[in-house]
């Protein structure tokens, strides 16, 4: 068996687990936007079809050597577990593509606008659809990101799509994790298998060698490497996702935008639009009021445990 690791023994487990772990996925998907610009000119559909097909052996292998490859077998024998998690592969398809095409062209700022938003869209998800409690600093937080969105509309004309797109696919994916009852590692590999087939049909009608050939030796090095910005942290969030709450998994959430956006305006290039201005502002408020409330609300469990 393998040594004792949060996201791929059952023996690790805990909120303290599940939050480092987290916090280890969103640090490597804040930094991820320094490698993906080196698969520039590369279709977004293909990387997210490599990260797929990199992910399910990535994963295979990590299940084989720890003895768990029965828990994804099991998957398979449920139609309802089969179904969900084939729509979060969906989702996290879609998250992904879209992601990809906006740190390709230049979209870090914006897409760092979806990332933020999502924490909130958690916690909403939380209480309506898992009966978890809404504080009214968590309610007024929600409320000042929707108004900070909604004012930049009014003031520009400019509805964020590309924010919005990421933060609703990804605040869905994380629900769907939440609701799963899988170890994060199986149900990543069943999510990566079922979309495997539509990846490799993908690279075999639009690219040439399956993207692996005529690109020099830098190009295969390069997708099977995005295992280390797929693979590894996804089985990091699956982990945090069903041992934490949505809201602490929420305020982990923006860890990895944080780290995009500084990366974006200071290494990158990437300047502010005028609709940013309104709405990023309003957005970080509504996220340092969240944040107070939780750590609050966590030092009031200590105290109690």
């Amino acid at each position: 068996m393998l040594p004792c690791l949060p996201f791929l023994s059952k023996e690790c487990s805990g909120a303290s687990a599940g939050t480092g772990a987290g916090l280890g996925a969103h640090f490597l998907w804040g930094f991820a936007v320094l490698f993906w610009p080196l698969l520039t000119g590369m279709d977004p559909v293909s990387i997210m079809s490599h990260r797929m097909i990199w992910t399910a052996i990535f994963l295979g292998g990590v299940l084989a050597l720890s003895g768990n490859l029965g828990a994804a077998r099991e998957a398979f024998r449920s139609r309802r577990v089969l179904l969900m998690l084939l729509l979060a592969a969906l989702l996290l398809g879609t998250n992904w593509t879209i992601y990809i095409w906006a740190v390709t062209t230049g979209q870090i700022v914006d897409s760092s606008l979806g990332y933020f938003i999502t924490p909130l869209l958690n916690v909403l998800m939380g209480r309506l659809f898992l009966g978890e409690k809404l504080t009214r600093p968590q309610a007024l937080a929600i409320a000042l990101a929707f108004c900070g969105v909604a004012v930049s509309v009014a003031a520009f004309g400019q509805v964020p799509w590309l924010g919005c797109s990421l933060a609703f696919t990804f605040a869905l994916y994380g629900y769907v994790q939440k609701t799963l009852r899988m170890d994060s590692a199986p149900s990543l590999f069943v999510q990566a298998l079922l979309l495997m087939p539509a990846a490799l049909l993908w690279l075999g009608i639009t690219e040439e060698g399956f993207g692996l050939t005529g690109h020099g030796i830098m190009r295969p090095v390069l997708l099977v490497s995005t295992i280390f910005f797929t693979g590894l942290p996804l089985m990091m969030f699956g982990y945090a996702a069903r041992r934490v709450t949505l809201a602490t998994i929420g305020i982990l959430q923006y860890v990895s935008p944080s780290i995009a956006f500084l990366l974006a305006i200071t290494v990158l290039g990437e300047s502010m639009k005028p609709a940013d201005m309104i709405s990023f502002p309003v957005i970080w408020l509504a996220l340092a009021i969240y944040t107070w409330d939780a750590i609050h609300h966590l030092h009031k469990a200590k105290e109690k445990a």
